[in-house]
């Protein structure tokens, strides 16, 4: 058996094999195919003794990606090795163009295809519905054919909030973190206004990507990945975000990686130290407030969460109240060091779970501030901001005591804006002074919303290729623990 490369001498028989196909191509397609699409390589089987033809394979090579269009045998050729031979011999090609993997899109009801691609070391990757004109799912694959012998050099994309947020990381290692804040701007409204984050992420995305470039010296086409936050966060900022990822991906040919932005979080810590399981993630922000049991890398389970207010939401509403700056954690933190605990404030929520509730304790320091205020008592703001940190984060030390009882694990890990509160952080070191049990506290540059801890776990992803269509949506409610969910 031979290979070569098709000719327009072979339109003819090209287009009879692909009558083997539910929707083959037209003579019209083929003959573009083969004298006109700079992307195409129809390569053909046949026989050196008579010249007959046994089947062919057309693939594009698009930058280091390439993808299967058509692989057919004849009939009275089929199980005879003429398709593995063509597989092989198209590996050859894109080991000298230097191609890092080869997609392929098959029937979902092909199972000798996709047995036969599984052989040939094609995995799964993910279905896509309806893909084919008869409402026909697609099962769509991947063979990586350098998988581990070139960087990984990952964009990641952050903007689900008011930080817009480029970075580049080189095998797990971080070249740029380019991080333009809106904390002005929201500043004077006391909160986050949705629709300015939208627009102001609109204005600054190609500007953060273009300095974490320069600033990597890395160019577009080292770029091996896109990892963007797709959730949770404010649907129209992370539109933005999403969109660009989408067209860089689109554009450069290689795949997409959705990140859930509370695994960022998680995995900034290992910025810090490498990740110990078994472990459990305290997150804390602004809008989450849960503990995460982690048994291994990439496995996620929520054994506790807020059930109304998230306890970052919490500090800024009290800080409002009190007529302090936004975000509230800051100045609470700083006064709170000032003042002493002198307001009896309800404890929240103590039904023997590890989830918490902010709601009612919120609303008691409202209350407070109200009733002195109708009374023409004047609020010890220092005693106050003492008094809702102690049951805050009191709440937090409280539900992480009770997790040790109940499960087993071997390293803490902190994460999330309300993270870098100051009081947590001790509190938490305190707990486990005496103990096995390691605590790593994330740098105050990863509480914050950024860039470099989605890169970090899209690293991961890309190993485990979990990579996503373009036709991906946002999702501001995703849960973590549905992360390969999309």
């Amino acid at each position: 058996m031979q290979i070569r490369n098709a000719t327009i001498d072979d339109l003819d028989e090209i287009v009879l094999m692909e009558e083997l196909f539910k929707a083959p191509f037209s003579k019209e397609q083929v003959r573009y195919e083969i004298k006109e699409n700079p992307c195409s390589v129809i390569l053909i089987a046949y026989s050196k003794e008579t010249n007959e033809i046994y089947g062919f394979i057309d693939f594009w090579i698009t930058f280091d990606s390439a993808t299967i269009c058509q692989l057919a045998v004849k009939e009275e050729f089929q199980h005879k090795g003429v398709a593995s031979f063509l597989l092989e011999e198209s590996f050859k090609i894109l080991k000298l163009n230097k191609v890092d993997f080869y997609t392929l899109e098959v029937r979902e009801s092909n199972e000798k295809a996709i047995n036969l691609y599984k052989k040939h070391g094609f995995e799964y990757v993910t279905t896509k519905p309806q893909y084919y004109s008869n409402g026909e799912n697609a099962i769509y694959m991947m063979k990586g054919m350098n998988w581990m012998d070139k960087d990984i050099i990952i964009l990641g994309i952050e903007s689900s909030c008011d930080e817009t947020s480029c970075a580049i990381s080189k095998n797990g290692e971080l070249l740029s973190n380019i991080v333009s804040t809106q904390i002005e701007m929201h500043r004077k409204y006391g909160g986050v206004m949705p629709e300015i984050a939208s627009r102001l992420h609109l204005e600054n995305i190609l500007f953060v990507i273009d300095e974490a470039l320069k600033k990597a010296n890395v160019k577009l086409s080292d770029l091996t990945a896109i990892a963007v936050t797709r959730g949770p966060g404010l649907i129209g900022a992370l539109h933005v975000g999403l969109q660009a990822a989408k067209t860089l991906s689109l554009v450069l040919g290689i795949p997409l990686i959705p990140v859930h932005h509370l695994c960022g979080h998680i995995y900034a810590n290992e910025y810090v130290n490498s990740l110990k399981f078994p472990l459990l993630a305290v997150v804390v922000s602004g809008g989450n407030t849960e503990l995460v049991y982690m048994k291994k890398h990439l496995d996620f389970e929520i054994i506790g969460e807020t059930k109304d207010d998230a306890i970052g939401e919490s500090f800024d509403k009290v800080a409002r109240v009190l007529g302090l700056p936004y975000p509230g954690g800051i100045p609470i933190d700083k006064l709170a060091k000032e003042g002493e605990h002198t307001y009896k404030l309800p404890l929240p929520m103590h039904d023997g779970s590890l989830n918490f509730s902010y709601s009612g304790l919120k609303t008691a320091v409202i209350n407070v501030v109200h009733n002195s205020e109708e009374k023409g008592e004047k609020i010890r703001v220092n005693d106050m901001c003492r008094s809702f940190e102690d049951v805050a984060i009191g709440e937090i030390i409280d539900r992480v005591k009770k997790a040790t009882l109940r499960y087993d694990f071997k390293q803490v890990v902190l994460a999330g804006g309300v993270s870098a509160n100051s009081y947590l952080r001790e509190e938490v070191v305190k707990l486990f002074k005496d103990t096995d049990i390691e605590v790593i506290i994330p740098p105050l540059w990863c509480t914050t919303d950024n860039a470099a801890m989605i890169a970090k776990v899209g690293d991961y992803l890309y190993k485990e290729k979990v990579f996503a269509n373009l036709n991906i949506g946002v999702d501001p409610s995703w849960k973590i623990e549905d992360y390969r969910k999309f």
